[in-house]
């Protein structure tokens, strides 16, 4: 049941500029106590961007912003923070190499002896509790360094920090994005819990299923404005949520499955045989991935996948096992080889292993082609061609290719990692977690490129941790437990309970 009452927060008229990009125009919307409100848009539309200027990370140009019923002006951070406003951000603010508990509790004076000694013990026992409301005190130690956690899990950290200020304000921009739907329910009781205490929601994400379950009320962007403003959810419907962010509709939103035995031999081309990662955490595991299909690999978090697509590509190590491409063997711990021999892989972290965030968006398309020539720098021409092609093939929204990638957001920044890849021509196109942070007309610009790839004989491998995703546009489902395979599906006995029983259970 959606919330009623005075708003404690009312966004009006708010406008941004970046330097000649209208980011935002005019947009405005209210948000009433233990109401969750969804923003939602297209990458770029200008969602995430009001956020932080409620949140204090931007300043608006003009418009104004009440809080408990007074117009304030939120300077930083700290002040929003100070007047009960939290932001949990898409892009991680922790310090890696402290640990959990230092992460979550270093921003709370009223925790130091003395104004500026932290209370260990205090901090340990707070942080034990709120991990204790997700569920999740048997994965993370609070004394754990940060750097030593997976993605999702420092998504959980930075999500208890927030909630850890007894904030009457928490934003979620795109919270569950690296999170299994296991951890994603978790995050939704305590969001529910909190509600009913008084505390709101502002919520930016690209999963519709979450959208239409936690969501009281939506405002919709497109290119920097409202094009629907503090709409019930009641009388929203998927296509109707669509057409407002896009302009349009989005018929087959998965894209056609390849039929295999028309146009291809179904012959493996990676076999991974044996595999040891170096933690031995996966122990003889064996698979074959083949070409002109979409496989999947599914399973929760710490299941191991990233462990795995790492450990074939050569980004980590393996202790034992051989990994093949068309019959070549793949050097042990070897990127390079990997690239020469066909091998490429999109990894979920974009911002720190996908991208050069203060080189051109040409540069970091060229990035992998270029190692994986002779030369050292390609020529300009021959660069600036396969640039351009690429940014019309993913539509990618940029000002200039010459601009640097950190000036895109998130989606976009996606769109550039898969182009650099794309432009190895590659056998195998390892992708894990592609389309995490990613819009839905974004989401569906992939599968189709996905499907073209197949359609051509490259062989796809996606980890991800949206059943949906996996169910719509995987011909085969791996699933993982513990560094073990445990179920293999083809496309026609997949389900999200067979999936989840192999993740959870080991059976089905």
């Amino acid at each position: 049941m959606a919330a009623s009452g005075t708003p404690i927060l009312k966004v009006t008229d708010v406008s941004k500029s970046f330097g000649a990009v209208q980011a935002l125009h005019k947009v405005g919307f209210e948000l009433i106590p233990g109401e969750v409100h969804a923003l939602m848009g297209e990458n770029g539309a200008g969602k995430s961007t009001v956020g932080k200027i409620i949140a204090g990370i931007y300043s608006a140009d003009e418009g104004s912003i009440q809080f408990e019923g007074k117009e304030v002006k939120i300077d930083s951070p700290a002040a929003a923070i100070t007047m009960g406003i939290a932001i949990v951000m898409q892009e991680f603010n922790s310090m890696p190499h402290l640990p959990v508990y230092e992460n979550v509790f270093l921003g709370h004076k009223e925790i130091f002896k003395h104004g500026f000694v932290l209370d260990k013990a205090e901090a340990i026992r707070r942080t034990t509790e709120l991990l204790a409301m997700f569920g999740m005190e048997q994965q993370i130690h609070p004394l754990s360094r940060l750097s030593d956690l997976t993605v999702a899990e420092q998504q959980i950290v930075e999500i208890i920090k927030a909630v850890s200020y007894e904030s009457k304000v928490i934003i979620l921009d795109e919270p569950t994005a690296s999170l299994t739907q296991k951890e994603a329910d978790r995050l939704f009781e305590v969001v529910k819990r909190l509600k009913e205490k008084g505390v709101a929601f502002i919520i930016v994400s690209h999963r519709f299923n979450e959208i239409f379950e936690i969501s009281d009320k939506i405002t919709v962007f497109r290119d920097g404005e409202c094009v629907l403003q503090n709409v019930n959810m009641k009388e929203m419907d998927e296509q109707k949520l669509v057409r407002a962010m896009v302009g349009r509709e989005i018929k087959d939103f998965f894209g056609s499955k390849v039929d295999l035995a028309a146009d291809f031999e179904k012959r493996p081309v990676l076999t991974v045989e044996h595999l040891h990662d170096t933690w031995d955490f996966i122990q003889d595991l064996s698979f074959e991935a083949r070409s002109g299909e979409i496989l999947g690999i599914a399973g929760l978090v710490g299941a191991g996948r990233t462990t795995l697509v790492r450990s074939i590509f050569g980004a980590e190590g393996r202790k034992g096992g051989m990994v093949r491409v068309d019959g070549a063997e793949i050097k042990q711990g070897d990127p390079g080889d990997a690239i020469k021999k066909g091998l490429a892989l999109v990894t979920e972290n974009r911002k720190e292993e996908g991208l050069f965030l203060d080189f051109s968006i040409c540069q970091n398309m060229a990035f992998a082609k270029t190692a994986n020539g002779k030369q050292y720098v390609l020529p300009h021409k021959r660069e600036e061609d396969d640039c351009l092609s690429m940014i019309e093939k993913l539509r990618v929204k940029l000002g200039h290719f010459r601009d640097p990638a950190k000036s895109l957001s998130g989606g976009n920044q996606q769109k550039v990692v898969l182009a650099k890849w794309l432009l190895t021509n590659p056998k195998v196109l390892i992708l894990d977690e592609p389309t995490r942070g990613i819009d839905i007309s974004a989401k569906a610009e992939i599968y189709t490129i996905l499907h073209q790839l197949v359609a051509q004989g490259v062989c796809v491998v996606v980890v991800s941790s949206e059943l949906p995703e996996v169910l719509g546009i995987c011909d085969r489902v791996l699933v993982m437990r513990d560094g073990a395979i445990t179920g293999e599906l083809n496309a026609q006995e997949a389900s999200e309970e067979i999936i989840m029983s192999y993740a959870s259970f080991g059976t089905a």
